[in-house]
């Protein structure tokens, strides 16, 4: 999972370690990092709209009930520390999938077949930035207006519903099977916040953003995320643009 420009997270399978990978430089750098709590065969690894990591399903034997682990960590790279949430009801094993929904939501599906079980069901997982501190959902911010579409290096313009504004991120849409989702990608914007409308800087160059659809979420100081609008980003005319900031 790239949990950043470049900085992939690496998890699962033949161990219960995990490895930050930073392919920013002339040659990539592998560092260790906390391990997850088992040995997680066809674990799902998810981009969360705040940057961390979510790691579902698996278990300690290739596609068997055999210690299957349910619970939702989520790695947080600022400590690079794991963290046991709630857990699932079913096992996720082999063909089982993850996906970041709009609503910061993630639908958790499917797993086991061909093999001990063959789940044609799906569960979704509400991550703890939906809650506050009683437990009851979280107020959360929400973008009235946002373009759809942008190009790499121009400036958005979004309308919100509060001035309570302290992060703009970008996620994009997911592609996942067989637990690999290769389209995840995650960086945070820079922006301007002028009442309730806030001016966002895209992604300055192609290889943070390549051609698709992303999904874009502003935060709180609570740091709640609303519910993402969608923005397609073009293929761009220059992969690298020259940019003044204006924000």
């Amino acid at each position: 999972a790239m949990f950043r420009p470049g900085r992939i997270l690496q998890f699962g399978g033949n161990s219960s370690g995990a490895l930050v990978i930073d392919i920013n430089g002339t040659q990539p750098v592998v560092t260790a990092t906390q391990a997850m709590s088992s040995q997680r065969y066809w674990v799902t690894g998810t981009v969360l709209p705040n940057g961390t990591v979510l790691a579902t399903g698996g278990s300690r034997v290739d596609n068997e009930l055999t210690d299957v682990n349910n619970s939702a960590e989520i790695w947080n790279p600022a400590t690079g520390q794991w963290h046991a949430g709630t857990s699932g009801a079913t096992p996720r094993l082999y063909h089982s999938s993850a996906l970041l929904l709009q609503a910061g939501k993630v639908l958790v599906a499917g797993g086991g077949a061909p093999g001990p079980v063959y789940n044609l069901n799906a569960e979704i997982y509400s991550p703890p930035y939906l809650f506050n501190a009683s437990g009851n959902a979280a107020t959360r911010p929400q973008i009235v207006n946002a373009p759809s579409a942008a190009d790499v290096g121009t400036t958005l313009s979004i309308e919100v519903d509060t001035t309570d504004i302290s992060r703009v991120t970008l996620v994009k849409t997911g592609s996942v099977t067989h637990s690999w989702n290769m389209e995840q990608r995650f960086q945070d914007l820079t922006f301007n916040a002028n009442g309730a409308q806030v001016s966002v800087q895209a992604p300055t160059r192609a290889a943070f953003a390549p051609p698709g659809h992303y999904l874009l979420f502003v935060f709180n100081s609570a740091g709640v995320p609303s519910v993402a609008r969608i923005l397609r980003i073009g293929v761009a005319a220059d992969p690298n643009p020259a940019i003044t900031p204006t924000l």
